[in-house]
Order: C-alpha cells, then sequence, then structure tokens
C-alpha cells in the first residue's frame, strides 16, 4: 500500500485531496456534460429531422387540399358566373328584341299613317280636280241638250204647219202655196240645225274621249303626286333606273350586231343590271357602264310590243313605289313581251326578312338598309316592300299567269330574297 501511494505520489502531483476531489469531480460533470451535449444534438437533429419530415407532409397535403378546394370553388364561381351571364344575355337579348319589335310598330304605323294622309290629300285634290271637269262637261252636255231641244221645236213647227195647210188647204189655194213654202223654210232651216248638230256631236263625242282620257290619266295624277312624298322630294320615274341626277335620254342601242344575232331566237332582256351584265341577254340600263347593251329606262324600253321572250329583273322593282310598279312598269313589260313569253324578278323576301328580324337572326341595321336601301345616292333608295304572295297577287292583276315560286327566303349577303317567274297568256 504504501509502495502504490508512493507510485502515485509520483505520477500525480502531490495536492490536496479535497482540491482532487473536485477536479475529479469536475472533470467527470465535464465529461457528463460533453456526453449529454453530444446526445442531445443528436437527438435534436433526429427531431428536428423528424419535425421537418412531419412539416412537409402536413403542408403538401394542406396544399393539395387547399387547391383542391380552391379548384371546386372556381369551378363553383365559374359555373355561377356563367349562369349569371346567361340569364343576364338573355334578359338583355330579350328586351333588345322588344324594344325593337316596339320600334318597327311604331315605325310601320308612322309611315302607314303618312301614306294615308298623302294618299288621301292626293284623292282630295284629284277628286276636286274630277268634280271640276265633270261639271264643265256636264255644262257642255246641257248646252248640246238645248241644241237637240230646238230640233224638237223645230220638228212640233213643221207638224203644226202641215196641220195648218191640210185644213186651210180647201179654202185657198194660195194660202196653201205659202205654207209650202213656209214648210220648205223650216225644212230649210232644220237642214241647217241638222247640220249645226252634225258639227257638234263629234265635238261632243271628242270631249267624252278627252274626258275619258283625263279619268284615265288620273291614277298618273295620283302616283306622280304620292312621289312627290318618296325620297327627298324630287324622285321622278324618268330617273329611276339610272344613278345620276342627270335628265332622261333617248333610248340608245349601244349593240345593235348582238340584238340582231339573237331576233332569230327570240331577244331576252336583263333589266337594271347596272354593274352586273349576263351572258344570254342584252343588258339593259339607265346608265351607260362596260357591258350595257341598251341605254334606257325601265319604263320605256324601245321595242315592239309582243316582240320580247323573257325579261329577268334582279332587285329592281323594290326601287319602285307601288303605284308604279302596278300601272307604269309590269304593264310595260307585259306589253313588250310575246304571247308565252316569260317574266323572271328577283326581289328582296319581305317576308323572311321580317321572321328574321322577329327571330333576331337579322340586325336592325342589316333589315332597314335592305328596306330602305343604301342612300349613297340619288337612286339607292327603295320604295317598296314585297313578299312572295304580294308579288304574285301583283302579276296576277297585271295580267300575267303560271305564276311560280322558284325560291323564298334565300340569303344573299345582308338581304333574304325570293325569285318568282310569270308568263304572258
Amino acid at each position: 500500500m504504501k509502495k502504490i501511494f508512493q507510485k502515485t505520489a509520483e505520477i500525480i502531483p502531490p495536492l490536496p485531496v479535497r482540491e482532487w476531489v473536485e477536479k475529479r469531480v469536475q472533470f467527470a460533470i465535464a465529461e457528463s456534460v460533453a456526453q449529454a451535449h453530444q446526445e442531445s444534438k443528436q437527438q435534436l437533429a433526429e427531431v428536428k429531422s423528424e419535425i421537418q419530415d412531419y412539416l412537409q407532409s402536413s403542408i403538401a397535403e394542406s396544399i393539395a387540399q387547399a387547391y383542391q378546394n380552391s379548384k371546386q370553388e372556381i369551378a363553383e364561381f365559374n359555373s355561377k358566373i356563367q349562369a349569371d351571364l346567361q340569364s343576364s344575355i338573355t334578359e338583355s337579348v330579350a328586351r333588345a328584341h322588344q324594344d325593337n319589335k316596339h320600334q318597327i310598330a311604331e315605325f310601320k304605323s308612322e309611315i302607314q299613317a303618312d301614306l294615308q294622309s298623302s294618299i288621301t290629300e292626293s284623292v282630295a285634290r284629284a277628286h276636286q280636280d274630277s268634280k271640276q271637269q265633270i261639271a264643265e262637261f256636264d255644262s257642255k252636255i246641257q248646252a248640246s241638250i238645248a241644241d237637240l231641244a230646238d230640233k224638237s221645236y223645230v220638228e212640233r213647227r213643221v207638224k203644226l204647219s202641215i196641220l195648218e195647210v191640210q185644213g186651210f188647204f180647201d179654202q185657198n189655194v194660195e194660202t196653201v202655196s205659202n205654207s209650202l213654202r213656209a214648210i220648205g223654210k223650216v225644212i230649210c232651216e232644220l237642214q241647217d240645225l241638222t247640220k249645226e248638230n252634225s258639227r257638234i256631236v263629234p265635238k261632243i263625242q271628242n270631249e267624252i274621249q278627252e274626258l275619258q282620257e283625263k279619268v284615265k290619266n288620273i291614277s298618273h295624277f295620283l302616283k306622280s303626286m304620292q312621289m312627290e312624298n318618296f325620297g327627298e322630294g324630287h324622285v321622278k320615274l324618268d330617273n329611276a333606273c339610272s344613278s345620276t341626277n342627270q335628265p332622261p335620254s333617248a333610248p340608245k342601242i349601244i349593240n345593235q350586231a348582238k340584238l340582231d344575232a339573237m331576233k332569230p331566237d327570240g331577244i331576252r332582256l336583263n333589266v337594271g343590271c347596272d354593274h352586273i351584265p349576263l351572258e344570254g341577254y342584252l343588258n339593259v340600263n339607265g346608265r351607260e357602264l362596260p357591258g350595257i347593251d341598251i341605254v334606257c329606262d325601265a319604263h320605256s324600253i324601245p321595242f315592239e310590243n309582243g316582240s320580247i321572250k323573257e325579261i329577268l329583273s334582279v332587285h329592281l322593282v323594290e326601287h319602285f313605289p307601288a303605284n308604279v310598279l302596278e300601272s307604269v312598269i309590269l304593264p310595260h313589260w307585259f306589253t313588250l313581251l310575246e304571247t308565252g313569253g316569260t317574266l323572271v324578278t328577283v326581289a328582296p323576301d319581305g317576308g323572311a326578312m321580317l321572321e328574321a328580324v322577329n327571330a333576331g337572326t337579322m340586325s336592325y341595321e342589316d333589315f332597314r338598309e335592305v328596306l330602305f336601301g343604301g342612300q349613297e345616292y340619288d337612286n339607292d333608295f327603295h320604295y317598296n316592300m314585297l313578299t312572295v304572295d304580294s308579288f304574285s297577287a301583283l302579276l296576277n292583276h297585271v295580267g300575267f299567269s303560271d305564276v311560280k315560286l322558284e325560291y323564298s327566303g334565300k340569303r344573299n349577303g345582308k338581304c333574304f330574297e325570293f325569285r318568282v317567274t310569270a308568263r304572258k297568256p
């Protein structure tokens, strides 16, 4: 034991026991703390790793859940927006359609009222003129009747003279002679009166014919009065086929060779073709343009009656007021056609356009432009709206037969159109 302590004393410097113990304790504590620190650091690293794994997993799940919820909420919000927009658009379209329908109804009423007023005034003026003309004619008739009454008076005088001659014949031959001379004088007067009446009667007949002609022209008078109410008050029949303000000129045949070549097989006219001449037709227009064969107005085509095989008009008839179309244009074309000749007409289909506007498939602006024309120059105006039924009835009224519809409601740009054929019996 002593040797051990001596050996220990050689190795360990001599220190007080307490100090040595304290240092040993401190060393042991330091080792324990270091070991605990190392273990704690390792545990913290493990806990941190676990926490990070947990957080990453939780965050991923939360993000996925939030994304799913957001996606669902966005889908629901999108559906709601679409439903609201659809409802709003439907209501707006319904209101716009109702407003347009109301505006069209009001506009139609205004047009009808204006036309009715214009026609009433024109008829009143024509009626007043007719009354005046009839009164003048009646005065002339009365004067003629008075002249004829004078003739009856002369006849009565002749009869009375004969009776007087018979009564006095036996009493006095001289008296009879005088009576005979008186009868001769009366007969001469009667002959003179008869000659005068023979001059008056033809005059009266001529006046009757003139009056009939005036009555016949009343419709033309009404037409001219009504035309003053269209197209800024200066639309005239003479420039109805022309696109300029120039006065109408005499009809002009430009391509005589083409006309001569077409005569053996029958003449076919394309009236009012403007910039769209067609092969196989004599192209007729109010303006001299490339491809035009004849320059004239639609109501003064320079051909003999009954000499035309076919007349084609494409988007022309709507450029005339209704009474002009009925009393001037169509009758003129009818007389030009030969027996069995054909009229082919393409025009805006008013019935189809009204249906399209009502259904919302034709805009108000397109409808207005087709109904009234583009109005970019004098004759870019439309004065008539036709349907298949109304135009067919008009053709029958003028004298056409075999009226046939080839198509209707066909879309052509902004316009709906129909094509109708008719034959001259």
